[in-house]
């Protein structure tokens, strides 16, 4: 009976030492790909749920306690309006912004007689985490439309007459690797603002 020499010993843990590698390889493969599906899933809910709420905000939007046009401010990247989101029949100032990579939303309770809305009790809530802006993303967060908007008009030029806005369209654009296309989420919403759509 012949024995193994060193050489085949060296050549078999060679062997078993590439399949073990391999097998690690494949699993840890397996084990990130979870873990992006599930960032994926994340973000994917949270940006579903902010427009999902924002829609129901913005088409709500109507002039404030203290009979303020319904609009404040709007940009490429923030809004400002009033709204009444807790249905209590008083307009909260309503403040969409991103700050740090997160999409927030402000909110500021009417106080006093007449009413006002002190910028020191605006209360602030992370919505969406790893939200990237152009130039980064290609769409911006906001863009406007005004009344006649038929699907194919351009939208209002910069910077937005706030009285001229009667359709927003909210994109958001999350991704935790910016410079990484094939990870990177979008989602647009378009919402219509009841109050103020038959207005001229």
């Amino acid at each position: 009976m012949r024995g193994f020499t060193l050489i085949e010993i060296l050549i078999s843990i060679t062997i078993l030492s590439g399949i073990v590698f391999i097998v690690g390889m494949f699993g840890l493969d397996i084990f990130n790909f979870q873990i992006f599906l599930g960032d994926a899933f994340t973000i994917q809910q949270e940006i579903s749920l902010t427009l999902t709420n924002m829609g129901i905000e913005v088409r709500s939007i109507g002039p404030s306690a203290n009979g303020s046009y319904p609009i404040e401010s709007a940009s490429d990247s923030s809004i400002v309006f009033y709204s009444d989101i807790d249905g209590d029949t008083i307009f909260e100032r309503v403040r969409y912004f991103v700050s740090g990579g997160y999409l927030k939303r402000g909110i500021i309770e009417p106080v006093g007689s007449p009413a006002n809305y002190p910028l020191e009790n605006e209360k602030v809530k992370d919505l969406t985490a790893n939200v990237i802006l152009p130039p980064i993303s290609s769409q911006s967060l906001f863009i406007y439309y005004g009344l006649n908007y038929d699907g194919s008009q351009n939208p209002l030029s910069a910077p937005v007459d706030v009285n001229q806005i009667r359709l927003i369209k909210a994109t958001v654009t999350a991704d935790r690797t910016p410079q990484d296309i094939k990870s990177r989420l979008e989602y647009s919403s378009m919402m219509m603002i009841r109050n103020l759509r038959n207005d001229q």
